[in-house]
């Protein structure tokens, strides 16, 4: 398909669309075979604000230009010669064509342009729609409506891979996205290519549906504020240009034809449509928003982190402050399998226990996995007993409650996607259904086959009640977390009784939150997901690194965005504990301590320790603080925060930083960072002498410094210099130690007592 004509009629039967990592299409979509450059429109349609002029052409419905009038500076739209190209599917005979989109009329307002669109199967109209272009400011939002699909069709969607161009020829040109965390590159050393569509919910970015085009002068900033549509970025070359290119697919029903990943493990084979499969209706009307900048200062080029930095001013503050300064870890208590469990809930608090000696009684939440049933991945959706080789019900109601005297919540982690036949609770009519009409198996993740719950039709029936059940009964605070509820922002369920797009099943998921919400409890999940920024303060697992299709450079993208609007973690397992400092800083990436279903399941405590202090310390006093500035100096990556604080990173060597408010804080391995007023954290890997910067106020004949262990005995006093306005201790490796401002009062707390901490 990559040399097909776009203007010419092309005809796709069900079985020839393949699954979106594999499809032919998409490589045609973003390439720039067949097309040649777009000549100037006769009579655009032209659009004005106060800040930016849109030319468009009234033949195609696609921007010309975009002027932006205080520099007059000027940016290409489409610029290639293509048009417009809708999916569309015959129900009879059940066949799916990519047809070329007609525009039919255009009415405009100064500021507000409708183009009345038809698409046609074999000279017959089969769908008409109106595209929708609004100028505000220096912003043009971009819509799709008034839908109306004639008798015996259906619209999937609409194509508009090119909205805006920046081409070699100008000066500076770039492109940036933030897949993985963020890449940007010089249209000058990209490679040609585009954004891989994803494995489940294809041209869809999940996490940040947000690219950038730009030159030394200027910027366009492409939001897809609907979360089923796609968002495109491509570097394309012919034999006489080499341009970069955003755009967007306006999705309203999802494709029934295709072969779909359900997540049955690797090398399972994708489940396809056929004739009974429907095209679920999408539900949210298709948008974006293209944003337009210039240089905010004179003589210097626009950057990626200029464009990040307009975005970042719309984006929900985060919901709930109440993780900013929690060692947030998890515990394998059981899994299904004929050993002795992992961890009861009497080992379960020796371990918060002795973590809290470790991190100085520092607020722990601990999520407790494999807590009901049989252990990990067994029961759901019943969470109604209580795991008996752990305890029982009693025992963990007691767990929860002594361990608050070590400034630990111990709470759940849960799940309200997976389920299986062999819990009380089971049901076909709760599972959601793939496209070939068949239950949804997932995999057999402890040793019984999973399937997939529906969640619109789960949480209009006995999920609401389980949510106040697990509530209640279990006495639940604060918070919980439920697993998978956020990675699969977008999950669809052909049910042909039931059928809910994967908003209408999003709608279901944020019902979870709103419920728990009505108990006081405050639900965190799995992966960080841009349906889920304003809903949930804390996902376990955000973008930290990948490679980019373009090979460009890694920038912390989403982390200057998201940055004050959400806590998130580190993809992947990291190397060892530099490798997450390393992460959590160039990334912002919470190093959330993750257990094993192999053995040792849990991670040791002075392993817990050192996460805690070498990663977390400088983690809580940095990861609200915005980006101001980035640059690279060689290997070395320096990203300046707002306040004066300063990191700088260097993966090559494995070198870091952090300087907070102007003061270095933490370095290489060691730490030597303010905890709060009262207390200064020192750790070191290897040992050696830490030098920290005494706050204001403090009195140096006062301070103590101790060596935390887990018994008493083991606790001592290390000999403190001081200097002009800084105390030097010698920290001893892998053995932390608090610096405390009251240093009689915690000599008394920690070296006179007689048992165990």
């Amino acid at each position: 398909m990559q040399g097909i004509d776009r203007r010419k009629f092309v005809k796709f039967s069900g079985a020839g669309l393949l699954g979106f990592s594999a499809s032919p299409r998409w490589k045609y979509l973003f390439s720039s075979s067949g097309l040649g450059e777009r000549t100037a429109p006769e009579n655009p349609v032209i659009l004005r604000s106060a800040k930016l002029e849109l030319a468009l052409d009234r033949k195609d419905a696609l921007p010309y230009r975009y002027r932006i009038l205080e520099t007059g500076l000027n940016m290409r739209g489409e610029d290639l010669g293509g048009g417009l190209t809708a999916i569309i599917c015959a129900l009879q005979p059940w066949e799916f064509r990519p047809v070329n989109v007609t525009v039919e009329s255009v009415e405009a307002t100064a500021t507000q342009a409708d183009f009345t669109c038809q698409a046609s199967w074999d000279g017959k109209p089969a769908v008409t729609f109106t595209l929708r272009y609004a100028v505000e400011g220096a912003t043009v939002f971009l819509t799709m409506e008034d839908i109306v699909e004639h008798e015996g069709y259906q619209l999937i969607q609409v194509e508009l891979p090119r909205l805006a161009t920046v081409g070699a020829d100008e000066q500076g040109a770039w492109l940036a996205h933030g897949e993985d965390g963020g890449s940007v590159a010089m249209l000058s050393q990209a490679k040609a290519g585009h954004l891989a569509p994803n494995r489940f919910w294809g041209d869809a970015l999940a996490t940040l549906p947000i690219v950038m085009v730009g030159t030394s002068r200027a910027a366009c900033i492409l939001e897809t504020t609907a979360y089923m549509d796609g968002t495109g970025l491509a570097v394309w070359e012919n034999q006489t240009r080499r341009g970069a290119t955003l755009g967007t697919i306006q999705t309203h029903r999802v494709n029934g034809s295709l072969s779909y990943d359900m997540n049955e493990g690797p090398g399972t084979p994708r489940i396809s449509g056929n004739r009974n499969t429907p095209n679920l209706l999408i539900e949210q009307k298709s948008a974006c928003r293209l944003d337009f900048i210039t240089s905010p200062e004179s003589g210097r080029a626009v950057n990626w982190l200029d464009a990040a930095k307009l975005v970042r001013q719309r984006m929900p503050a985060i919901p709930s402050s109440y993780y900013h300064d929690k060692f947030m870890h998890n515990t394998l208590c059981d899994l299904p399998r004929p050993h002795l469990p992992v961890c009861t809930f009497e080992q379960l608090e020796d371990r918060v226990s002795q973590l809290a000696a470790m991190i100085d009684n520092a607020p722990q939440i601990v999520h407790m996995w494999g807590w009901q049933f049989r252990g990990k991945d067994t029961g759901y959706p019943s969470v109604a007993q209580v795991d008996p080789r752990l305890g029982t019900y009693d025992d963990l109601l007691q767990l929860k409650q002594n361990c608050e005297k070590y400034n630990a919540l111990v709470t759940f982690a849960d799940n309200y996607d997976d389920a299986y036949k062999s819990s009380p609770a089971w049901s076909d009519s709760i599972i959601a259904r793939r496209p070939d009409g068949q239950l949804w198996f997932s995999r057999n993740w402890t040793g019984e086959s999973s399937y997939v719950l529906g969640m619109a039709k789960y949480m209009d029936g006995p999920g609401a009640d389980r949510v106040h059940f697990t509530c209640d009964h279990y006495k639940l605070k604060d918070t919980t977390h439920v697993d998978v509820l956020t990675y699969f922002s977008i999950r669809n369920d052909w049910d042909p009784e039931h059928p809910a797009s994967g908003i209408k099943n999003l709608h279901a998921r944020y019902k979870v939150l709103d419920l728990f919400k009505q108990h006081g409890v405050d639900v965190t999940s799995e992966f960080i997901r841009y349906a889920f920024i304003g809903k949930v303060s804390f996902f376990q697992n955000g973008m930290s690194g990948g490679p980019c299709p373009f090979g460009g450079e890694p920038i912390p993208l989403q982390s200057a965005i998201y940055r004050k609007s959400a806590i998130w973690g580190q993809q992947g397992r990291p190397l060892d504990v530099i490798d997450r400092v390393l992460t959590m800083l160039f990334y912002n990436g919470y190093s959330y301590v993750q257990g094993s279903e192999d053995p040792p399941f849990n991670a040791p405590i002075p392993q817990l320790a050192e996460v805690f202090y070498l990663s977390h310390v400088p983690w809580f006093k940095l990861h609200q603080l915005h980006i101001e500035s980035f640059r690279r100096e060689g290997d070395r990556a320096i990203l300046e925060l707002e306040g004066g604080s300063i990191i700088e990173v260097n993966h090559k060597t494995r070198e870091y930083s952090v300087h907070l408010e102007g003061v270095e804080v933490a370095r290489d391995g060691n730490t030597f960072c303010p905890l709060d007023d009262e207390r200064i954290a020192l750790y070191s890997l290897r040992g050696g002498t830490l030098r920290a910067k005494l706050p204001a106020g403090w009195d140096s004949s006062k301070l103590a410094a101790i060596s935390l262990a887990v018994y008493e005995p083991d606790r001592h006093e290390l000999p403190v210099k001081v200097a002009d306005g800084f105390a030097t201790v010698d920290v001893p490796g892998r053995r932390p130690v608090i610096l405390y401002r009251d240093g009689a009062k915690a000599k008394q707390r920690l070296l006179s007592s007689t048992s165990a901490s």
